[in-house]
């Protein structure tokens, strides 16, 4: 785990929780964190869906299930979620929220990475506002999932001559792309927007913003229980110990260590 940020966080992710939409990617979690692993591919289909993955390891898929709402996954069930570069993609994220909550166990977390928009190649898109996303949960994403495309399209794919076409193949395939782009405040501000719409029991227990100019993510953890006591981060994960440290620790530690100080002595003499 070469990430201090992700593995001073990953703390927080003990029990047994899924991640959705690990794809190549899956979260590194401490030994205390049992994962299941939810896609709305198969395996074989993510092969197909996405060809860029042609040579990649993917993460087996345990549950077959949507992360807007989970059917896979039952009522308080789960004591972590882990949505690491998800919520962008999906259209309606004050519903992927809710549903978050509605698997979590009381005092449980949610896990969000998200891509800062300046830090992608989403730098050239206008941030999602508050309003737009508020409307989309109100009205549906039906009659605005085109523009997100062409938008997508025109600005990511660099498409200037006929974003349009390009767009309807890509819906057409149903293909995962950014639906929505922000900055680190700017997913504050929905977010407070969202709890006070809809009543998310979620408060933030962590904030952590890109930290280096290679960071290009901020995180959030989520708790489920706004009203209970105050939530004190668990201890750090021990770091995984060098083959070194593991050596030093086996009956072979002692006669090594005798061996190199004899050699030691009688390079000096």
């Amino acid at each position: 785990m070469r990430d201090p940020k992700r593995r001073l966080l990953a703390a927080w992710l003990q029990g047994d929780g899924i991640e959705v939409g690990a794809l190549n990617h899956p979260l590194w979690v401490p030994d205390t964190a049992r994962v299941r692993y939810v896609d709305r591919l198969t395996l074989e289909e993510q092969r197909r869906h996405y060809p860029e993955f042609a040579g990649a390891r993917l993460t087996p898929v345990d549950l077959v299930g949507d992360a807007v709402d989970l059917a896979c996954i039952d009522d308080e069930s789960v004591d972590f979620v882990i949505a690491n570069h998800l919520v962008e993609h999906v259209e309606d994220p004050i519903a992927t929220l809710l549903t978050f909550e509605r698997v979590l166990k009381p005092g449980g977390v949610a896990y969000l990475a998200i891509p800062e928009q300046r830090s992608t190649f989403d730098r050239t898109r206008e941030l999602t506002t508050v309003e737009h996303l508020l409307r989309e949960h109100d009205e549906g994403t039906d009659t605005t999932r085109r523009e997100h495309y062409v938008d997508w399209a025109r600005n990511v794919m660099r498409n200037e001559n006929d974003p349009e076409t390009h767009a309807e193949r890509l819906m057409a395939e149903e293909y995962s792309i950014h639906f929505h782009c922000w900055q680190a405040d700017t997913f504050l501000d929905f977010f407070v927007a969202a709890r006070q719409k809809v009543g998310l029991d979620f408060e933030i227990v962590v904030f952590a913003p890109p930290e280096r100019p290679d960071d290009s993510e901020f995180i959030l953890i989520l708790a489920k229980g706004r009203f209970g006591p105050v939530r004190i981060p668990p201890p750090l994960p021990e770091a995984p110990l060098s083959l070194r440290d593991r050596l030093a620790r086996t009956p072979l530690g002692p006669p090594v260590r005798m061996m190199k100080r004899a050699l030691r002595a009688r390079r000096r003499s």
